[in-house]
């Protein structure tokens, strides 16, 4: 009897280490840059974008001349919605070459003056070593 204790112990204790260890780490971009857009052109294709991807000059063109691949490698664009809306980041975590990354995009306050236009919120980053990646809005 004591036997069958002392091993449901060391199994659970061996079992939360190792759930410990797999736990995802926290990142912070090198860079980071967020706002919005009214110009249809830029949010008409919205979602990821990576360096990789061929239309990834075009998006940061498209908000500055000034910005280069070198500046960023990862943008997210948002559905577009009405005027006043924010993208916020709220945490980058890493697990293996896997980032996930965690999005909060704000209405404008109550009674607050918008403009009527369509318009959609954009996020910028430098990753490290950027592999595999995947968005969570809320």
């Amino acid at each position: 009897m004591r036997f069958n204790k002392l091993s449901i112990f060391i199994s659970l204790f061996l079992f939360s280490c190792t759930s410990h260890l797999i736990q995802a780490e926290e990142i912070k971009p090198e860079n980071l840059k967020c706002g919005s857009s009214i110009d249809v052109g830029f949010f008409q294709k919205y979602g990821i974008f990576t360096s990789k991807d061929k239309d990834f000059i075009y998006k940061l063109r498209f908000i500055s001349e000034n910005l280069n691949k070198d500046d960023f490698n990862f943008i997210y664009i948002s559905k577009p919605t009405g005027g006043g809306y924010t993208l916020e980041l709220e945490k980058i975590t890493k697990k293996k070459n896997k980032y996930q990354i965690y999005f909060k995009e704000n209405k404008p306050p109550e009674g607050a003056v918008t403009i009527a236009a369509v318009a959609a919120t954009y996020c910028f980053l430098k990753l490290d070593n950027l592999g595999k990646v995947e968005v969570f809005v809320k």
